[in-house]
């Protein structure tokens, strides 16, 4: 960027007060220049060296001091002020002031702008040129008037400094100790130090900008465990950032080449990993996946990285990414699920607990007729002649006892499993045939009696049997509780199955339906899925909550309807297999 050209010294002469001329100050030198002439050569030199300052990215500071001390070198009787916009918008801080003094700068610091805000305030606020030519004379010069003539200040023009994208930056002031209006030469002098003044200010934010995106960008990349890597294709050139470095293991200074970082790899992720590369670079795909790295002492650390390919400003493919460190949320996901395993089975054991004179009933059935059977194959065996025929119908009376003996004890068992969560493929109608039995008989004391109404060739779903037993289970239960002290006629309990097709595909639904008391009146049913809330006087409050979670985790929905009659319909749904 360009300054303004400098008025010729044509235009210089004739800027001059005519009468002014070979008055004293204007003796000429020996080689027969005037003595504004080696001055404007001297703007000119110094022009030039701010023009090499920005260039060479010399601090701000140190570029407005030198275009403060190139306006007062200009012409005796100057002083030069450089006012910047404070970040609220509405007041102006002094950035620079060489021969001002700092009791008069200390008094205007952190003037406000306005229309009638002397020079500089007043500058910024119109976005125009203002002159005070007397300032002891002129209304605009009243906000600092004694301030400045007692400092001997009789004069002031000031001009707004404005970014490349017109906003307000601030304001170049230029103070006569003498009133006076500025010359052609002066003004154009103070619009150009003015610009070059912008320049500098507009890059310092930008590199201020740009340095506080950084600190952000490196203080996020800490925080959130993620860095960024970029590779160009042409140059083979690899970069890294911090956070990067920061989750491999290396230092950031000298960065890690592309081999070191390879080697961070583990072993059995290395030719996946490259797979994944050698196709993001021959397809342009994005890509996402995770993979582990092997540190200095031996750990492990699990990383995502996502990614893919982009055209950069200079016309160059890049392959550009992010990683992110998910060893700490992936360990507390599998503590979480771990606790989440260990609380369903306290709730089935607490379940089976309550069913206990249930199941103890449900097994001394069989027995008792195992007893029964085998008393009377011994009577039949004492027979003269012994009756054979009896004998093996006893007998196999006590294999069939037997087995529906051992059939209650596995369904015990499975409920009762500490194993972690195994999906496969399943009949839900197998889940319920398993359960029924279990619940029927503690229903069957209470009056309640329990239908199947189940479809035929349903389709299996993906998931874990005895997670989705005790789902069952507990809505059973909970359709007893709530069934046991209506009416002998609505103390009935239908759980039934069905395929619903929808546009999302197939699913599996099950139903338990009562004729129960409902809801009941207070009772809040946004809450009713939340952990620890129940309308049971005994109740953990955990049943449906973990029901909700089971079904969620199997990819399914789990929800309540109050029917139209009595009661009401617990449902969930599971999508079918593929």
């Amino acid at each position: 960027m360009s300054l303004p050209s400098r008025p010729s010294e044509a235009t210089l002469r004739a800027d001059r007060d005519p009468d002014d001329r070979g008055a004293p100050g204007t003796s000429r030198g020996a080689d027969g220049d005037s003595e504004e002439q080696e001055r404007a050569r001297a703007r000119i030199a110094g022009e030039q060296r701010l023009l090499e300052m920005l260039a060479r990215g010399v601090p701000t500071s140190a570029i407005l001091e030198g275009v403060v001390r190139l306006v007062e070198g200009a012409a005796s009787g100057l002083h030069a002020s450089i006012l910047l916009l404070d970040e609220d918008g509405r007041t102006l801080r002094h950035a620079a002031a060489v021969t001002l003094p700092r009791s008069y700068t200390e008094v205007i610091d952190g003037a406000a702008i306005g229309p009638e805000a002397f020079s500089c305030g007043t500058a910024v606020w119109r976005r125009e040129r203002v002159v005070i030519a007397d300032i002891e004379a002129d209304p605009l010069g009243a906000l600092f008037r004694a301030q400045a003539l007692a400092h001997g200040l009789r004069a002031c023009w000031s001009v707004p400094m404005l970014s490349s994208d017109g906003r307000a930056l601030g304001a170049f002031g230029i103070y006569a100790t003498e009133p006076r209006t500025p010359t052609t030469a002066d003004l154009e002098l103070l619009e150009r130090c003015a610009h070059v003044t912008s320049i500098a200010i507009e890059r310092s934010q930008a590199e201020e900008a740009l340095r506080r995106s950084e600190a952000y960008r490196a203080e996020a990349e800490r925080l959130s465990r993620t860095g960024s890597f970029g590779y160009d294709i042409e140059s083979r050139e690899f970069t890294m950032s911090d956070g990067t470095c920061e989750i491999v293991g290396f230092p950031r200074k000298p960065r890690p080449t592309l081999a070191q970082l390879s080697s961070r790899i583990h072993p059995g992720d290395r030719e996946r990993v490259a797979d994944i590369v050698r196709q993001a670079l021959r397809d342009g795909a994005t890509f996402d996946y995770e993979h582990r790295l092997v540190m200095d002492d031996g750990s492990v650390k699990l990383v995502r990285v996502l990614g893919g390919m982009r055209v950069a400003a200079s016309g160059r493919i890049e392959l550009v990414g992010a990683a992110t460190d998910i060893t700490a949320s992936r360990r507390a996901a599998d503590e979480l699920q771990q606790a989440q395993a260990a609380l369903m089975h306290v709730t089935r054991v607490t379940t089976l607990g309550e069913l206990a004179a249930s199941i103890a009933h449900e097994v001394n059935q069989p027995l008792a007729a195992i007893v029964a059977d085998a008393n009377a194959a011994l009577n039949w065996l004492a027979a003269d002649p012994p009756d054979l025929e009896k004998v093996r119908a006893s007998l196999t009376a006590i294999v069939g006892d037997g087995e529906r003996a051992g059939q209650v004890l596995l369904r015990i068992r499975s409920l009762l499993s500490r194993s972690a969560p195994h999906h496969r493929l399943c009949s839900l109608n197998d889940v319920i045939r398993e359960v029924v039995p279990l619940v029927a008989p503690e229903l069957g004391r209470h009056g309640i009696s329990v239908r199947q109404v189940l479809l035929h060739d349903l389709p299996q779903v993906p998931g874990d049997p005895v997670l989705l037993q005790q789902v069952v289970l507990n809505l059973l239960l909970n359709a007893g509780e709530a069934s046991k002290d209506v009416p002998p006629a609505r103390r009935r309990v239908v759980v039934s199955s069905l395929v619903e097709r929808r546009s999302s595909g197939s699913f599996v639904l099950v139903a338990v339906e009562d004729a129960g008391v409902g809801f009941g009146v207070g009772n809040d049913k946004a809450r009713l899925f939340d952990a620890f809330y129940t309308t049971k006087e005994s109740g953990l409050g955990m049943g449906l909550s973990i029901s909700r979670s089971i079904i969620e985790r199997h990819g399914g929905k789990l929800w309540a309807s109050e029917n139209e009659t009595f009661g009401v319909t617990f449902q969930f749904a599971i999508e079918v297999a593929p």
